[in-house]
C-alpha cells in the first residue's frame, strides 16, 4: 500500500524530537543549576531558623490476648483494631494532656502521636514527637498507659453490661421455677436452663480481656526528627533544577523575537525542515545545507534562498566545473520580510534554505516562511547563523577576497544574475 505525499496529509500526526529535546536540555542544566542552588539554599535556611525542631521518641507495647491467638490477617486486625481506635479518641487524648504539660489541644496531640503494627503480631508501637526528647519520652509512654487503662475499662463495663443481662434472666428463671409443681416436667427444663445460665455468668466474671503492657523502651535519638533541612533542601534543588532546566527550554523555543538554537530545533521539526547545529566557520551555512547547493547547482535545479533579517549575505561561488561561470539557474536569495512566494515560480523549486541570525529579530517571518514551503511539500533546510566574530578592536572582519576557485567540499551560495 502506497502512502500519498501532499500537503494535506503531510505532518498530521508529529513526532516527538526527543533527542533534540534532551540536547537543548543540556545546553539548559547551567542555569538551571544556578536557580536550583539559590533555591535549595533558600529551604536550607528558612528550614533551618525558623521551623522549630522536634524530637521523637518510641515505646513498644505488648498485647496479651485473653484467648488463643488464631492464625490469620483477619484475627491479627481484629486483635489490633480497639487499641488503634483508642488511640485516636478524645477521652483518651485528654487524659494524656492532663498527665504530660504540653500545652496543646488535642488536635495537635492528635498529630504528634502515631500507633503503627509492630514486626509480631502482638506488638505495637507507640511514637511521639515534641519539642525536646524528654516530653516525646513522657508523651509515648503515658499513650500507652492510658490506652491499656481504657480497653481495661471497656472490657469491664461491657461484661458488666452482659453479667446484668444474665443475672436478670437467672432472677426471672428462678420465679418461674418457684411456681412450678416438683412433679411438673417443665420443672426440669426449667433447672437445667438456669445451670447453664448460672454457668455462664461463672464464665462471663472470669473472662479477662486483652491486657496491653510496656515490652520495652528503645534508646532515644537525640537529633531531630524534623526539620531534616539537608534532605529537603536536596529534594527543593532536584526539582528545581529540572523544572526549571524546562522552562527555560521552552521559554527559549517560545517567547522573544530573536531566533536561538531552541526555537530553530522546535519549528525545523514542526515544518519537516532540516536543521544542523554546525555551521561553517565564517558563520554562512552548514555543510549539509551547502552540499543540498551544490547538488542541486550540478544538477540544475532551482533552489529558494530566503534571508533573514541581519544575515552575513553568502559569498557568490564559481561553479563546480572551474570555469567561473555558472552552468545553471540558481533563484537569487530574497528577503523574508519580501512577498517571495509571489515573485518565484515555485515549481520549479527543489529545495530552500531558509537563513536566519541569532542576531536578528525575525522569528515570525521565519517560522511563516518555513509554513508556506512546508505545506507547498519543498524539502528545507533551516540554517542559524552564530553572532558574528569582531576583532579585538570590536571591529567586524572584512568580506574574504573573491578567489578563482572555490573548493567543492566547502560550496557558498551560488547567485545567477540572469534569475533576478
Amino acid at each position: 500500500m502506497s502512502t500519498v505525499d501532499d500537503p494535506a496529509h503531510r505532518g498530521d500526526v508529529p513526532s516527538i524530537d526527543l533527542a533534540g529535546h534532551f540536547r537543548e536540555l543540556g545546553r539548559a542544566l547551567l542555569p538551571a543549576l544556578v536557580v536550583a542552588l539559590v533555591v535549595g539554599g533558600a529551604v536550607f535556611g528558612v528550614r533551618t531558623l525558623l521551623v522549630p525542631k522536634e524530637y521523637g521518641a518510641t515505646v513498644v507495647g505488648q498485647i496479651t490476648p485473653a484467648q488463643t491467638l488464631v492464625p490469620g490477617d483477619a484475627f491479627v486486625e481484629q486483635m489490633r483494631a480497639p487499641f488503634m481506635g483508642l488511640a485516636q479518641d478524645t477521652n483518651v487524648l485528654n487524659q494524656v494532656l492532663s498527665e504530660v504539660d504540653t500545652g496543646w489541644d488535642v488536635n495537635t496531640l492528635r498529630q504528634h502521636v502515631q500507633l503503627s503494627a509492630g514486626p509480631a503480631p502482638q506488638l505495637l508501637i507507640f511514637t511521639a514527637t515534641a519539642n525536646s526528647p524528654e516530653v516525646a519520652a513522657q508523651i509515648a509512654r503515658s499513650m500507652l498507659v492510658t490506652v491499656a487503662q481504657a480497653s481495661f475499662a471497656n472490657h469491664a463495663r461491657d461484661v458488666s453490661r452482659q453479667a446484668d443481662e444474665v443475672q436478670a434472666t437467672i432472677t426471672a428463671e428462678e420465679a418461674r421455677n418457684a411456681t412450678l409443681a416438683p412433679d411438673d416436667p417443665a420443672k426440669a427444663d426449667s433447672d437445667r436452663q438456669l445451670s447453664d445460665l448460672r454457668a455462664q455468668l461463672t464464665t462471663l466474671q472470669k473472662t479477662g480481656g486483652d491486657q496491653l503492657t510496656i515490652l520495652s523502651t528503645p534508646e532515644q535519638d537525640r537529633s531531630p526528627v524534623s526539620p531534616q533541612p539537608v534532605p529537603e533542601a536536596l529534594v527543593a534543588a532536584l526539582a528545581t533544577w529540572i523544572v526549571t532546566a524546562e522552562l527555560i527550554v521552552f521559554l527559549r523555543s517560545r517567547v522573544g523575537s530573536k531566533p536561538n538554537r531552541a526555537w530553530a530545533r522546535r519549528v525545523a521539526h514542526r515544518y519537516r525542515a532540516r536543521f544542523d547545529d554546525d555551521t561553517t566557520a565564517d558563520g554562512t551555512l552548514s555543510p549539509v545545507a551547502a552540499a543540498v547547493l551544490a547538488q542541486n547547482q550540478r544538477d540544475g535545479r532551482a533552489v529558494a534562498v530566503l534571508l533573514g533579517d541581519k544575515v552575513a549575505s553568502p559569498r557568490s561561488t564559481v561553479a563546480p566545473d572551474g570555469t567561473g561561470s555558472v552552468p545553471h539557474p540558481i533563484l537569487r536569495p530574497m528577503s523574508l520580510a519580501d512577498e517571495w512566494w509571489q515573485t518565484v515560480d515555485l515549481g520549479r523549486v527543489a529545495a530552500a534554505v531558509v537563513i536566519v541570525t541569532v542576531a536578528g529579530s525575525d522569528r515570525k517571518a521565519a517560522e511563516r516562511a518555513l509554513r508556506r514551503l512546508h505545506d507547498l511539500g519543498i524539502p528545507t533546510h533551516l540554517v542559524l547563523q552564530p553572532m558574528r566574530r569582531t576583532r579585538h578592536n570590536g571591529s567586524t572582519p572584512p568580506p574574504p577576497p573573491k578567489e578563482a576557485k572555490t573548493s567543492a567540499a566547502q560550496p557558498s551560495l551560488p547567485l545567477d544574475d540572469h534569475a533576478r
